[in-house]
This record gives C-alpha cells, structure tokens and sequence, in this order.
C-alpha cells in the first residue's frame, strides 16, 4: 500500500490581475539578459490563476508575462508560497505580494533605492549648475547623508534577515567596500580585486539579470587583461560554479562565446583555454561540434600570444631579378612534368600526390638558400603571410614594403614574407601562381626583405591561416608579440616597445 506524501515540497503561486480576463501569462526567470519562460497559465473572468509545480523553483529574480508584452518582477526565494496581486492600470504601483517576507523587503529595497537614486541624481545636477562655494556644500552634504541614509538601511536589512535569499540577492547588488585604513592605490586595487565576489554566489545567483554582467565586468575591467591571469580566474568561477550542472554549463558556454567572439588579442589565449575545458566537459554537445572543435584548437595552440613562433625552413628566392628570370625555365619544365601526371587517367589524384611532390622537391632545388626562423638574429621579426593570387595582398604587400624600408628597416627589424602556395589539385593555377609570384616581387623590387617558400612546411596548420594577408609579430626570442594586425600597427607596437626599453635604461 502506498500513501501520498503529505509533506511533498513544490511551489504555487497564485496570481489576481485586474482587468486580465481570460487571458495567457507567462511565470518566467531571468537569466543574464534573457527571459527564460517555465510555466504558462490562462486567467479566469476575474483575472485569476495559478502556477504550481511538484518540484520547487530554482531560487532567483522571476517575472510574471502579460500578452501585451509588460511583465513584472518578484522574488523566488525560500518560501514559494504566495499570492500576487495587482492592475493593469498600472502593474509595478498596484503591485502586492502578500503572504511573501522576501518579496516584502525586495518590494521596500526597490522603493527606497529608486526613491534615494532619484534624489541624488537631482542633487547631482544641482551641483553641476551651481557655482556658488557655500551652496556647493551643502549639496555635497545632502548628498553624502543620502548616501548614509541608504548604506545604514542596507546594513539593518541584510544584518536582519541574514539567512534569506533576497539577503544574498541584495548583497551580491551592492559595491565592495574598501577599508578606510588602506591607503596605498596598489593595495585597494588588489583587494576589490580579491574581495569582488565576496558576496557573489555563483550558483544561487544564476537566475538574475546581473549574473553574467558582474562576471564580465570582472573580467574585463578589474582585470588586467594578461591570459595568464584571466585563464587564472576563470578556473576559479567555474570551480565555484562545478557543484550545480546547470550552473557550470551555463558559465561555461557564456565564457566560451565571450572569448571566441572578442577581437581583443590575447582573447585566443583564453578562448584555447576555455576550449579544451568544453572539449572535456561539455556533455551537452553533439560528437561532430566537439571534434570539429579539437581541430580547430589543435591549430591554435600552436601559435598563441606570448608562444615561441612554430620554426619554419624556408627556401629563398634571390634578391635580384636576373636570377629570379632563371627560375623562369625549370617552372615551364614544372608545369608540362605535372600536366602529364595530371592526364593519367589509370589513377586517382592521391595516387599522383607522390610524384607531384617530386616535381615541385625538383623545382625547389633551383632555390638552394635557405633561412632558419630560429637562426635569424633580430630585434623584431615580421611574418608576411601572403600570395600574389590575392587582392588584399597585391594592394597591401606594396604599401607595407615603403613602410618598412622608412620606418622599420634600420630599426632592428627583419621582414619575412611567406608565400602561400596554392592546393596543387590544378596543376596548371598552381604553376601560374608561383609565376605570378615571381612577377609581383620583380615589379615592385622586393629586394630588402625574405622572399620565400616552403610548400612542404604545412606553414597554414602551424601558423592557424585560413586566409591572407596575415601578419606575425615576433621580439628577439622568436616568441610571438602580436598577430593578425596590420603593419601600421605592428609599427606602432614596435616603437612603444623600444620607448619602455628606454625608459629603464
């Protein structure tokens, strides 16, 4: 014999809207920026309804959904027994929540923070328009006993009822504070570091308006914006958040997005760091996303900022253009030697792979000299990633080269321009392209600088290239300063480096 549980826990909520008759609402929860729905009801005649559920709500700021698109908050909290009230001549002024200490203080803090806002902000102004000393101060004081007024009901309410969830929701609201007694600017900037997610949970918290916001705030303007410190941190939140699924997935994806969408640098640092967390921990995704996902990490971690730059053998094209012309006849013996590979019919392209190769190792014979990357004894290296069968490139390589040899030549500076061969599939582009190569450098006399090639270097995967110009920065240790910039800017860095260094001297 069974017997039902007299004690089961759920929530209900009943709802009293006036003047909403028969009509479908929404009981949601806020998440972030998003409104998230969970449980939908249709009003009787009177404008009454019911939410009610076995299990209890996960704890947070929810919102009640009107069909003309207005909606109202309330606190979900450790009592999920109660009874809203209100009208739709005015919903958030008629609203009542009876039954509800929590959503007693939340409705009363609400008031009294608007109320004390509205009034500083008048204040404010004042001060502004006012140029009078005397009156300026007593501004400032009404001000700062305001101010006074607010912290000291803040204190009272959380010192109160300390063990309700709006406390927490109020506390995680509320501004650091640092001790008068510190005054050094060194020490208050790492203890609002330290202490900034004191009264931050980053579980019961998930479901407000500001949980991804006082993250992201952390992140990028508390922070020094260094990967090393940031990945820190970011292990940090997520360990705090690991206890609770829902949580860690939801603090997991919006860090992932974050950093993969972000145009700053070292955001690929973190982005590659948050990765191979979501290709271990991710359940949620599909195989194909998470495989998709290890290639393309498995590119980036080659080339990361603050990494010592893959090593590249590169053959070299002279620096002269007689001797380029001589390259002119093997390249015609290239493409006929190819093109008959190419017509045999008895095989498959891959199966005609190994003889190609033979005939572009061949062809690189022509081009004996050779450079190290990690041989090159520089301040700066650049790495011009380019191909001559680009637009961006024609236009930009040009304009780069006039600026190197102004700016940047007799700077320490060494240039090493990489052309990207074309997929060897069509025989006949790819010994057009290396011709064409060889006409842009002769026409522009891109003689001050490496022109090279290495076809079987995989320069792409090492270097995570997927399209060009690219442009590498590197400092004397091979260790990549910047990337993907343009050379204004590579200049740019280049000589607020050489300042700094000046400046310890």
């Amino acid at each position: 014999m069974s017997f039902p549980l007299l004690f089961a826990q759920g929530y209900k909520i009943e709802v009293q809207i006036k003047g909403l008759k028969n009509q479908q609402i929404i009981l949601g929860h806020h998440k972030g920026e998003n409104l998230i729905p969970d449980d939908t009801v249709k009003t009787d005649a009177k404008g009454y309804g019911v939410f009610k559920g076995d299990s209890l709500l996960r704890k947070g700021l929810y919102f009640i959904y009107l069909p003309n698109t207005k909606y109202f908050d309330f606190i979900v909290g450790n009592d999920q027994n109660f009874f809203i009230k209100t009208d739709t001549t005015d919903l958030i002024k008629n609203l009542k929540i009876l039954n509800s200490l929590e959503n007693d203080i939340f409705l009363k803090y609400q008031d009294m923070l608007f109320s004390h806002n509205k009034k500083i902000s008048e204040l404010r102004k004042q001060l502004q328009q006012t140029k009078d000393e005397k009156k300026r101060k007593q501004i400032e004081q009404k001000i700062s006993k305001l101010i006074d007024e607010f912290e000291a009901y803040y204190k009272k309410t959380i010192t109160q009822y300390p063990n309700l969830y709006i406390t927490e929701f109020i506390k995680a609201t509320h501004e650091i504070s640092i001790p008068k007694n510190i005054t050094d600017k060194k020490a208050q900037y790492y203890y609002y570091r330290n202490h900034y997610f004191d009264n931050f949970n980053f579980i019961d918290l998930l479901y407000t308006p500001f949980y991804f916001t006082r993250i992201d705030r952390f992140l990028d303007k508390v922070l020094i914006q260094d990967p090393d410190t940031l990945n820190a941190e970011i292990d940090k939140m997520l360990a705090k958040a690991k206890p609770d699924p829902e949580a860690y997935k939801s603090l997991l994806i919006h860090l992932f997005n974050k950093y993969a969408k972000s145009q700053l640098m070292i955001a690929e640092n973190v982005y590659v760091h948050l990765a191979e967390i979501y290709i271990r921990d991710a359940y949620w995704s599909d195989k194909d996303f998470i495989s998709r996902l290890k290639t393309k990490i498995a590119r980036k971690k080659n080339c990361l900022i603050g990494n010592k730059a893959p090593n590249l053998v590169l053959n070299l094209l002279p620096n002269d253009s007689s001797k380029i012309e001589l390259l002119r006849a093997p390249l015609e013996e290239l493409r006929e030697k190819g093109l008959q590979i190419e017509k045999d019919t008895t095989r498959t392209f891959e199966q005609k792979i190994p003889d190609l190769s033979n005939l572009i190792a061949e062809f690189m014979a022509n081009m004996p000299d050779q450079i190290v990357l990690d041989t090159i004894k520089s301040k700066y290296t650049i790495l011009w990633f380019m191909s001559p069968s680009c637009s961006h490139c024609i236009h930009e390589t040009p304009l780069f080269y006039k600026m190197y040899l102004k700016d940047l030549k007799d700077k320490g500076v060494t240039v090493i321009t990489i052309y990207l061969e074309k997929n060897t599939d069509n025989w006949r582009a790819f010994t057009k392209d290396i011709g064409k190569w060889f006409d842009f450098i002769e026409k522009h006399h891109f003689y001050k600088w490496y022109n090279t090639w290495n076809p079987f270097a995989n320069v792409r995967f090492y270097y995570d290239i997927s399209s060009t110009p690219v442009l590498y920065l590197l400092d004397e240790n091979k260790k990549i300063i910047a990337k993907r910039i343009g050379y204004e800017q590579a200049k740019e860095i280049i000589f607020d480096l050489e300042k700094e260094k000046n400046k310890q001297k």
